[in-house]
């Protein structure tokens, strides 16, 4: 339905242009604010959340920015009780007490528990939960079951059942880094950046007799690395640059515990990474390990493996491929493994730089970023198995430092020391973007960053030399 150009102009401002509200709103230079309760026009003494007409529009349509013109407000509430109802119903399903969600969420439970008893409690306070429960802080009070990743929910749940090791405050991480992907790739399409993931075809090719899912693995990697021109040789650029710039997947780092490796998360109709911070993750190589390994699953596996949700454990990732009974965590490890460090190009560069009697295990290490353990496999496999893997032995320390810049995870380099990790990676040049576009208001971007706009605009200038394609740039 077309809509005249008057009511876009009394809509919008006479100074917005386009012939749909999209384009107007793009263009628009108005200003909303929204409380638990309704949605005005911005003033200077309004104390809710600040939003751009693009991000107006986008969570709540056209109508009800056309009532906003014609009454001066908007009641968006979906009932008095909405907004506590909606963060005490996800909590309980998500079995997490007041206090894990307090935490996550930078409040005090005190602050939780008066939320939830409902109320005129500030906005933020419900956003920060929503957020930290998984929830889109959009939609709290609007709906009476605000959109998320409900699919991620009921896993959640499930996984907590399944698995004991799993702890409230790493169910609690899942869920908030659910909503850091959601958010990013929707910031990320409306700012026009393309995900490749639609180029690989999923593959439910296991193996079988005569055909082990290891193999299928290796084909996949070499496939995988075919379809990006990648060539034999070591990754260039970084995997997470490959993961986040090349393929358009959204890569979160945030603490797990210490036994989970990483996992995949659904975002929408978008997949994004999770990476445990803390653990063995701590080691460069196995970092990459852990990506590659859940790249494997992302590209390749059919949604039914996916689940929604898919956790992998530390316990399997430094193991042979042939050694897992599980076909498709074998199959996803010899993707890992065959992607950053392809058998042909190791067994040479192994037995150019002396093989088992000199710096060959180290020279593979060193030049493909893989692990001792994993690259010691990796030529063994190479070899036809044809030496003893005791003969394959390591001289000296690997150049870990280099492949720690090259892969520039430390969260600690970060320059806005309050934002949560989950956070603190292209997350925040997204974030910047999208304000800087008016695709979210400034207001709404130190909400999702933790920091006040003091703080983000001293910021900024360094996050954009962290970033330069999220701005456009050039590395």
């Amino acid at each position: 339905m077309s809509i005249h150009s008057e009511a876009l102009d009394f809509v919008f401002g006479p100074d917005s242009t386009g012939a749909t509200p999209e384009e107007r709103a793009r263009t628009s230079r108005r200003l909303y604010v929204r409380s638990l309760d309704q949605l005005a026009f911005d003033s200077p003494h309004a104390t809710g959340r600040r939003l751009t007409a693009e991000e107006a529009l986008s969570a709540y349509g056209y109508e009800v920015l056309q009532e906003v013109a014609e009454e001066g407000s908007a009641l968006l509430c979906a009932g008095p009780h909405a907004a506590a109802q909606a963060i005490r119903t996800q909590r309980d399903f998500l079995n997490l007490d007041v206090k894990i969600v307090a935490s996550r969420a930078g409040l005090t439970p005190q602050d939780v528990e008066r939320a939830e008893q409902g109320g005129r409690w500030p906005l933020a306070y419900y956003e920060r939960i929503a957020q930290a429960l998984g929830m889109d802080e959009r939609y709290i009070s609007v709906r009476s079951s605000p959109e998320g990743n409900e699919g991620i929910t009921v896993r959640l749940r499930a996984l907590g059942d399944e698995r004991p090791r799993l702890t409230s405050s790493a169910v609690s991480a899942i869920a908030e880094a659910a909503w850091v992907a959601m958010t990013q790739i929707r910031l990320e399409r409306g700012l026009g950046f393309q995900s490749r993931l639609s180029q690989f075809v999923r593959s439910s090719n296991y193996g079988g007799p005569g055909y082990p899912a290891y193999r299928h693995g290796y084909f996949l990697a070499n496939q995988a690395r075919e379809k990006l021109a990648l060539g034999e040789g070591p990754l260039c650029p970084s995997l997470r640059e490959l993961c986040e710039d090349v393929l358009g997947i959204p890569v979160i780092q945030t603490s797990l515990g210490e036994w989970i490796a990483g996992l995949t998360v659904e975002a929408g109709d978008s997949r994004a990474i999770v990476l445990n911070i803390a653990g063995q993750n701590s080691s460069v190589f196995v970092r990459r390990s852990t990506l590659a390994h859940e790249l494997g699953h992302l590209l390749y596996d059919p949604p039914e493996r996916l689940d929604y949700l898919r956790v992998d454990e530390y316990d399997e990732l430094d193991r042979d491929a042939r050694e897992i009974r599980d076909p498709v965590e074998q199959r996803a490890n010899a993707f890992s493994v065959e992607f950053i460090a392809p058998q042909n190009a190791v067994l040479d560069t192994f037995r150019t730089n002396g093989g088992a009697t000199s710096n060959g295990l180290r020279a593979v290490v060193d030049s493909f970023g893989i692990g001792p353990t994993a690259a010691r496999y990796q030529i063994w496999n190479a070899l036809e198995r044809r030496i003893s893997l005791m003969d394959i032995k390591m001289q000296g320390r690997g150049e870990i430092w280099e492949w720690e810049a090259k892969e520039g995870y430390a969260v600690a380099y970060h320059p806005l020391k309050g934002t949560p990790s989950s956070r603190a990676g292209r997350f925040s040049a997204v974030v910047i973007r999208a304000a800087q576009e008016s695709l979210i208001s400034w207001d709404t971007a130190t909400n999702h960053l933790r920091c006040t706009r003091t703080e983000l605009n001293s910021a900024i200038e360094s996050i954009q030399e962290m970033y330069p394609k999220v701005f456009g740039h050039t590395a």
